[in-house]
């Protein structure tokens, strides 16, 4: 008889504990619904670990951690289960102590990192661990041991040496004789794994794919590349051939991108650049194109070079820019726009398309990098030894094109053939060009308001550098200051009646066909050399449009011209000398008067001039105006 238990006042006394168990027996217990086992769910093919963090780690109702096991047996994935499971309780066993350690701390408040641990963090380590499971690590073989040992006895050798070198306390015998050491070790490797790195020694039965390994497990050790340097044979012992496998690569050859710079707190390259751009386009009225070529070689530098604070540039990043630049493409449309710089410079290594020019390399891209490093010394305060770098160009980069003299003959051709084109600018530049010495982007741009009598019978033309284009007031494209100087108009421009036309035109531009374009010094100078292919006069490269202005200048010297006359009326600056800097920095009456009377045309027949219609020619338009 079993004795019923105490109960409440309010319960019948009758109810027996008997009938309880008899009735809880009659219903047998329920099966558990999971036949994998314990934290397994399968997923299709793939079986899935699944177990709850505990709740006093992550949050109060806790999380599901569940991964993928993958497609394996039943009996794999219980095993690792039971592992996954082993390694969540201990992980949350540590973490909650750690959470207990802290809560008692003086501040009574766990550390926010414990707090943020999650689901995220339990997956992590499990899928760490899981990947470990089902790729154990390989145990070396015997070849490999010996690799290693190799290594670690070369190590060895290399600690003393260094603590030799430092005056700590080292093993001499070993540090005194690191070479013959190093060459024991290498020859007991070499003797040991000659028959594996032959690939003749047998293979093991339980191991069918050891000769597929021993390429890949078996190095080819070089025993003078794993010396390291401090333990390198003195130079004298080593023949020519290993002192020129063995040479150092030029520092100007190597990537500067990832060279050691001293620590520094000054801006990047980058930042000064951008200051220095900035400044220059608040400057410019317009949007001028010299400001979008020196963003494009400020770009390609760091591209190349790297973007480092400003004053750790040295003569020696300067000189590995000119050593890839070797073989950058002169011509933009060569340049596949979609490659990046380093791509394209290794597809011209065999210099297949035309490079840059010598003026081109010093003069633009080098000037614009030297610039943008100096222009920010003021206001950041730092120093740069690039003004004092020798630089190196390459022999490929071809030297300026140096403009050569026209004979009399050409210059009388060129002359009648752009008179027979029809148009003003043909007729009327080469022979301005020839009679003043003055640069073509000048004499583009002049207007009729620009042309005065100086002196009595003796006209002369000046811009003030600033005119007004589509709309907008702009710098005239000259060279130097010097070009703003009034300059002299020959004779012979008031006897064919060019100079009374033009000053009727007022503020209006003379060559107004080539002000219709974007850029009318530049479409001028592409003109000017297709006149001179339609002449049929051009026998180099060196006889262009410039060849004018210089032919100017040394005829003028002929004719007893002073040097400081000759500069100031083709529009050069007057120099560092002293003497020349004093008096006026203008013509005076008598040096314009013997300028305008040259006796240019003696040999020249210039006869294809008068009677023309300049208006006419003026309206004449071109069918389909190209740059």
């Amino acid at each position: 008889m079993v004795k019923a238990r105490n109960v409440s006042l309010n319960v019948q006394s009758d109810v027996s504990f008997k009938e309880r168990l008899t009735s809880a027996s009659s219903h047998p217990k329920r099966r558990s619904a999971n036949l994998l086992g314990r934290y397994l769910i399968r997923n299709g093919n793939t079986i899935l670990f699944q177990m709850r963090a505990p709740k006093n780690v992550i949050h109060p109702n806790g999380c599901i951690v569940r991964i993928s096991l993958g497609a394996l047996s039943l009996r794999e994935a219980r095993e690792i289960a039971d592992e996954l499971a082993s390694l969540m309780r201990t992980i949350s066993r540590a973490l909650g102590r750690k959470m207990s350690d802290q809560n008692h701390s003086d501040e009574n408040d766990a550390s926010d990192d414990l707090l943020e641990i999650d689901g995220h963090f339990y997956n992590f380590v499990l899928k760490s661990a899981l990947y470990k499971i089902r790729n154990p690590v390989r145990a070396p073989t015997e070849h490999e041991k010996k690799g290693h040992e190799l290594v670690r006895n070369l190590l060895s050798i290399n600690r003393e040496v260094e603590a030799k070198e430092r005056g700590e306390p080292h093993n001499s015998l070993i540090a005194d004789n690191p070479h013959m050491l190093a060459a024991s070790f290498g020859q007991k490797w070499l003797d040991d794994t000659k028959a594996a790195r032959s690939g003749k020694e047998a293979q093991p039965d339980h191991h069918e794919d050891m000769s597929a390994d021993l390429a890949t497990s078996v190095p080819d050790i070089n025993l003078e590349k794993a010396l390291p340097t401090s333990m390198s044979r003195p130079s004298s012992a080593l023949n020519h051939s290993e002192r020129s496998k063995q040479a150092p690569v030029a520092a100007f050859q190597q990537d500067r991108r990832y060279s050691k710079r001293p620590k520094s707190g000054k801006p990047l390259f980058s930042e000064i650049a951008a200051e220095y751009l900035a400044l220059r386009e608040s400057a410019s009225s317009t949007a001028n194109k010299d400001i979008k070529i020196a963003r494009f070689r400020i770009d390609l530098f760091i591209e190349l070079i790297g973007d480092h604070p400003v004053d750790t540039y040295t003569g020696t990043d300067l000189q590995a820019f000119i050593e890839l630049l070797k073989y950058w493409p002169a011509e933009e449309k060569e340049r596949d726009a979609r490659k990046p710089a380093r791509e394209i410079i290794e597809d011209n290594r065999d210099l297949h398309l035309r490079p840059l020019a010598r003026k081109t390399l010093s003069e633009g891209y080098m000037a614009i990098i030297k610039t943008v490093i100096n222009s920010g010394q003021t206001q950041h305060d730092y120093s740069t030894p690039i003004a004092r770098a020798k630089l190196v160009y390459p022999d490929t980069a071809r030297p300026p094109v140096a403009a050569e003299p026209l004979s009399g003959q050409k210059v009388e051709i060129l002359l009648r053939t752009g008179v027979e084109t029809g148009f003003l600018d043909n007729a009327m530049l080469p022979l301005l060009g020839f009679l003043t010495g003055r640069r073509l982007g000048l004499l583009v741009h002049l207007k009729g308001s620009d042309i005065r009598e100086k002196y009595e019978g003796v006209w002369v033309a000046q811009t003030n550098g600033i005119i007004q284009l589509h709309g907008k007031w702009q710098r005239n494209p000259i060279k130097t200051e010097a070009s703003t100087s009034f300059f002299v108009l020959h004779n012979f421009l008031k006897e064919i009646g060019f100079i009374d036309w033009a000053v009727k035109k007022g503020d209006e531009f003379l060559f107004s066909e080539l002000m219709r374009l974007a850029d009318p010094s530049k479409s001028a100078s592409s003109y000017m050399g297709r006149l001179f292919e339609k002449a049929g006069i051009k026998d180099t490269r060196n006889e262009v449009f410039h060849s004018l202005r210089g032919g100017y200048i040394s005829e003028s010297a002929e004719q007893q011209i002073d040097r400081r006359e000759r500069k100031l009326q083709v529009g050069h600056q007057l120099g560092e000398d002293e003497h020349d800097k004093y008096g006026f920095k203008a013509l005076t009456e008598k040096q314009a008067r013997r300028i305008a009377s040259l006796s240019f045309a003696n040999d020249i027949d210039l006869s294809m001039y008068k009677g023309l219609d300049f208006e006419k020619m003026a309206r004449k338009r071109r069918k389909k105006l190209t740059a």
